[in-house]
């Protein structure tokens, strides 16, 4: 999943300040459930664009997770309810990596 902020306010690059991530580095974050990477595709002064790629790890969800007791058995690790659950994920990974801004803390 992909998810961008785009500003044209003069000076564009300020966002990164704003999101408590630096414009000029892509950094990535471990979650629960696979990983998250920031980096800004466009970042001048007159545009800057900051980017989520949140990357879900489909083995990890399944391991550790104890099997059910119903009969599919092995089969409901193959058959479950993650893919309807994307806004779920990216609002934690949205959490998790720009927490500290939606508080209004600086880095």
């Amino acid at each position: 999943m992909l998810l961008t902020i785009t500003t044209t306010d003069h000076p564009a690059t300020d966002i990164g300040y704003l999101l408590g991530q630096n414009p000029n580095r892509c950094q990535s974050f471990s979650i629960a459930f696979g990983q998250a990477h920031v980096f800004y595709p466009i970042a001048g002064e007159d545009q800057c664009a900051a980017a989520l790629l949140l990357y879900i790890d489909p083995v990890a969800l399944v391991r550790g997770r104890r099997a059910s007791s119903g009969d599919l058995g092995l089969l409901a690790q193959y058959v479950n309810d993650r893919p309807y659950v994307a806004s779920s994920f990216l609002s934690v990974a949205i959490a998790s990596v720009y927490g500290s801004a939606m508080k209004g803390y600086a880095i």
